[in-house]
């Protein structure tokens, strides 16, 4: 660092449009992906020209980079930065959100002035910074170095909140505005519920391969609400994030109709600003009701059985082509489940053959022990023991059931309502010959009965739909004949 070129050190809230010569130090809280023009580096030699000019000259690849800074509880501001592409390159990954940097020699200007402003985060200072090392000599960016203490305390700004909790917005009613919301901004306070494998897609305009990551959200009003990640920068941060442990609270995410759910999803933009583990009261309640809620799709089915919807209120009389349809359906402003009660008969119920019908879950954590008499996967869970007391059997079984419009396939009957139907709990069922459960097999294989479901929709949670059984009854003829359904 040239101290003798440099007339002090500011801060953002001292800067004004007469400021020159200065070093602004900041921790990086966002970061845009680098663009590129006149050639882009990928693909190429060592940046040289297109082929169109390479005759005439050896133009290099220039780019431009983002930073957006914070100094102070209050005080933001954005830094672009312009270079040779091997500049931004370096800057690129050199430094990540998190990173305390020193800023030298930038260029001050009026943000209203800015047109890059517009597709940056919004930030509170008036003043945006520009880097350029072809305009103002000695102009770049470092990575600070200064006592611990120091470096300590910028990063400790990473958990201030952009924003209060009181300027959220609810997950669900983001999704319950459905496509009307569609391409608006939104600031929420969410768990990360789940982080998947990251993906590339190739781009039908540009012939080019993108890479996105899908990171599943949740807050106390919804379960489930997809975000997609397009920035290399918050794909690799997303790799440090834990499923119902990060909270993240998000400004400016923005609202997007995914005609595959057929629902509002969310995605960070240039303006989208992350913050993780924010310092607000909230988290603790936040956190303690992802823990509570079930998340592997058997926990969604014994809570289904477990009582959450009384049976004898399910009486919308419905066929399987109606559920097929309503299920697939471009209803988009309803919940994401709905109750039926279908008169059909059971094709499949395979209670003497080599189908599972009993599953095991953890004692402790209620985890689905996946090998049989194995152990809880959890490695920080007491129940990683082949005792047979930490773990519960439960029944978990496929049933088919066909009417004259069609087939339900994979329905779950599991837990309490399987024992109702069997009458008879695990213990007792496991005790029982092959022919003792082929005679409790006919007793509904090829009958028709009447069966009541929970149908929940396939969303960004759960990749399929699902079919849960909360009761079956033999039916009786004449009901069957005053309320079938012709379609």
């Amino acid at each position: 660092m040239c101290t003798s070129e440099i007339s002090s050190v500011k801060t953002i809230a001292q800067i004004n449009d007469e400021t020159r010569n200065f070093i602004l130090v900041g921790v990086v809280i966002a970061k845009s992906d680098p663009r590129y023009f006149s050639g882009h580096p990928k693909g190429r030699g060592p940046f040289e020209a297109d082929s169109t000019t390479a005759d005439t000259s050896h133009e290099t690849a220039r780019g431009v980079l983002t930073l957006t800074l914070r100094d102070s509880n209050r005080d933001t501001i954005n830094c672009t930065v312009w270079g040779k592409a091997d500049t931004i390159i370096h800057y690129d990954g050199a430094f990540a959100i998190g990173d305390v940097i020193d800023v030298n020699r930038p260029q001050v200007a009026a943000s209203m002035f800015g047109r890059s402003e517009q597709y940056s985060p919004t930030v509170t200072s008036p003043y945006c910074l520009t880097v350029n090392d072809q305009t103002v000599q000695g102009a770049q960016i470092t990575r600070h170095d200064g006592p611990a203490q120091e470096l300590q305390r910028f990063r400790a700004l990473l958990r201030v909140p952009l924003v209060q909790p009181g300027e959220t917005i609810p997950l669900a009613d983001i999704v319950a505005s459905g496509s009307g919301c569609n391409g608006e901004t939104f600031n929420v306070l969410v768990v990360v519920r789940a982080v998947r494998a990251k993906r590339d897609v190739r781009v039908a305009r540009s012939n080019q391969v993108k890479t996105f990551r899908e990171v599943i959200l949740m807050d106390g009003s919804h379960g489930g609400v997809l975000m997609k990640l397009w920035s290399d920068s918050y794909i690799r941060w997303s790799e440090q994030w834990v499923p119902l442990k990060t909270t993240l609270l998000i400004v400016d995410a923005r609202a997007e109709f995914n005609a595959y759910y057929k629902t509002i999803c969310l995605a960070v933009d240039r303006k989208t600003i992350i913050t993780q583990e924010p310092a607000v009261p909230q988290l603790a309640s936040l956190l303690n009701h992802a823990r509570s809620i079930p998340t592997q799709e058997i926990d969604v089915v014994c809570s289904l059985a477990s009582g959450s919807v009384d049976p004898s209120t399910i009486n919308t009389v419905m066929t399987v082509q109606q559920i097929l349809d309503r299920t697939e359906g471009d209803l988009v402003q309803e919940e994401d489940q709905f109750t039926a009660l279908c008169y059909a008969v059971i094709t499949r119920f395979d209670l003497d053959g080599c189908s599972r019908l009993v599953s095991e879950r953890c004692a402790h954590c209620r985890s689905l022990v996946r090998e049989p008499n194995g152990t809880c996967g959890k490695y920080d869970c007491p129940g990683q023991t082949t005792a047979p007391d930490a773990r519960e059997p439960f029944f978990d079984i496929a049933v088919d059931v066909t009417d004259h419009t069609g087939t339900l396939t994979g329905c779950r009957m599991a837990s309490r309502v399987a024992e109702t139907v069997l009458c008879c709990d695990v213990a007792t069922f496991l005790r029982q010959t092959d022919t003792q459960r082929t005679v409790l097999k006919w007793k509904y294989l090829l009958d028709r009965c009447a069966v009541r479901l929970i149908v929940k929709r396939r969303s960004a949670v759960r990749f399929q739909h699902l079919y849960s059984i909360v009761d079956c009854a033999i039916a009786d003829p004449a009901e069957v004949e005053a309320k079938l359904k012709v379609y």
